[in-house]
């Protein structure tokens, strides 16, 4: 299985990721920081190295942490989302958050599921945390309390014969309250997609297509994801700091060798 989490700062350089591919502890941690408030980025960055290197499986035990708990008296302000995921026994994944963001899950055989004149089929995992104001409702922050703390979660299995694709995102890519739902003229329903997943699919299986067979893809993985935010910026289709991760099984590599 592969991992990789990376983020880009192009705003308030208040985002900030980490993940662990190690034997025994493999998670993604992807944050992004209130922008209101203007100590977001000592939260965020904090959150996402204690959740990692203490290999903690589950945001309860973030929420208990004396680090954090610290942190959250000694700041003025300041506060984040928080999208989790951790593999689990038996292939399963638990995915866990506060806030909006995404996550979306793919089949190996994405670019091959064709609906329409796009090729690519996929399920968004992740119900935002917003208000009919678009505020967020729950979230780590000084401000938050135990209602704003009550986290959000789903296991899901990792057994497609096909493999599976997790991407894991911060709402400077995408967030479903932006997917907006329209009604033309003769009563059919259109929900507006991210150019920015699409963008990130198309690379992904380029991507795929050019190093399933890599000795070293895992390094190249966090090449990919560090060049894709960068495509993205470059082509000026982010406003704000922006977070991926990304989670690839084998069996999808094990496709695209075919």
């Amino acid at each position: 299985m592969y991992l990789s989490a990376r983020h880009i700062n192009i705003k308030l350089k208040q985002d900030s990721t980490n993940f662990s591919n190690d034997e025994d502890y493999k998670a993604i941690i992807v944050c992004d920081g209130i922008g209101e408030f203007s100590q977001s980025q000592i939260v965020s960055e904090k959150i996402t190295e204690v959740m990692i290197e203490k290999a903690y499986t589950d945001i309860s035990q973030l929420i208990q942490d004396s680090e954090i708990i610290a942190l959250k008296d000694n700041t003025e302000n300041g506060g984040t989302t928080v999208i989790f995921a951790v593999i689990e026994k038996n292939k399963k994944i638990k995915i866990q958050h506060l806030g909006n963001g995404g996550c979306i899950k793919l089949n190996g055989d994405f670019n091959q599921s064709s609906q329409g004149l796009v090729p690519y089929k996929y399920n968004h995992l992740i119900n935002p945390h917003i208000n009919d104001s678009g505020a967020l409702t729950r979230h780590l922050s000084k401000e938050s309390g135990k209602q704003e703390r009550i986290v959000s979660e789903i296991t899901i299995s990792l057994n497609n014969s096909n493999g599976d694709i997790l991407l894991f995102f911060t709402d400077g890519i995408n967030s479903l309250e932006e997917n907006v739902i329209i009604k033309d003229n003769e009563g059919r329903f259109w929900r507006h997609e991210s150019s920015s997943i699409q963008i990130i699919l198309e690379k992904l299986h380029v991507f795929l297509m050019e190093n399933n067979n890599s000795s070293d893809f895992q390094d190249k993985l966090i090449y990919f994801n560090e060049g894709v935010l960068n495509d993205l910026n470059d082509l000026n289709l982010l406003e704000d700091d922006a977070s991926l991760g990304i989670i690839i099984t084998e069996d999808v590599l094990k496709l695209y060798r075919k």
